[in-house]
């Protein structure tokens, strides 16, 4: 967690550049991202309005927003802001 803290503080939001910086499998940065959500360390913000009406087929972001079919879509769809939180001293 406290690479992904550290990058993100760097300025690193993108997933992608979250693992290439921190040497994490993407997969492995989802979890840490879902865990530090569930902390209360990142805050998650759906981007309104950021799918097409017409669904995934022309969305070049389908493979890995969890909306295409025949994925384990999320309950949310499409971008999705993560914001690091400053904590308390001791959290």
């Amino acid at each position: 967690m406290r690479r992904i803290a550290a990058a993100m503080e760097a300025g690193i939001t993108a997933r992608t550049a979250l693992a290439e910086h921190t040497g994490l499998d993407p997969e492995m940065v989802d979890a840490v991202l879902d865990r530090m959500v569930q902390l209360g360390m990142v805050s998650a913000e759906t981007l309104g309005g950021a799918c097409a009406d017409g669904g995934c087929g022309g969305c070049s972001a389908r493979a890995v927003c969890g909306g295409a079919p025949g994925a384990d879509a999320p309950a949310r769809r499409g971008p999705v802001l993560l914001t690091l939180r400053r904590l308390p001293p001791g959290r």
